[in-house]
């Protein structure tokens, strides 16, 4: 890959002219902006080895676009394979568990949740800690609303003999 001084020119006009562009480009269909900079980064990372084979005046609005089209199809394709788990964007403080009134023995109940397979985890989290509905919960998960159920009864099973013991505790001291 030999580039030279003009080449380098041209490349940062090219740049500066289409980057804040495609960037809104990927955000329109990822709706993230940092998925959007990625793929937008990566985008003129290719566009720069384009440039290096076959020179800088070969880069053209309409070869960016197509590949940042393709990238956010592959990072759509990668999100439906391999979705985020949403308890990892949820950080409780030992405070906010506590000042929960609806749950009894919150960090208990939260760290016997933690303990379910991540299918489980996630939808007791977003059901009942969150607040989402069936449907709500399916959506987010990419399922239906009958797998939320069974994840739900499964994900109840699970914690019933984990939290039992505390509960009978709690009981014979009242």
């Amino acid at each position: 890959m030999t580039t030279n001084a003009h080449d380098q020119k041209v490349f940062d006009d090219f740049m500066d002219q289409f980057g804040d562009k495609a960037v809104r480009y990927a955000y329109v269909t990822l709706h993230s902006r940092p998925d959007a900079e990625d793929v937008a980064q990566e985008a003129f990372i290719r566009m720069w080895r384009h440039a290096g084979r076959r020179g800088a005046e070969t880069l053209s609005p309409a070869l960016l676009f197509h590949t940042v089209t393709n990238l956010c199809r592959d990072r759509m394709r990668h999100l439906k394979r391999h979705p985020e788990d949403p308890t990892d964007l949820i950080e409780v403080t030992q405070g906010e568990v506590d000042d929960t009134p609806l749950l009894t023995d919150s960090a208990l109940v939260l760290e016997a949740v933690m303990k379910l397979n991540a299918p489980e985890r996630q939808c007791i989290l977003l059901f009942y800690y969150m607040d989402r509905s069936l449907k709500e919960t399916a959506q987010a998960l990419g399922v239906s609303e009958q797998v939320v159920k069974t994840r739900l009864y499964r994900a109840r099973q699970h914690l019933k003999p984990m939290l039992e013991p505390v509960w009978k505790e709690r009981a014979y001291e009242s």
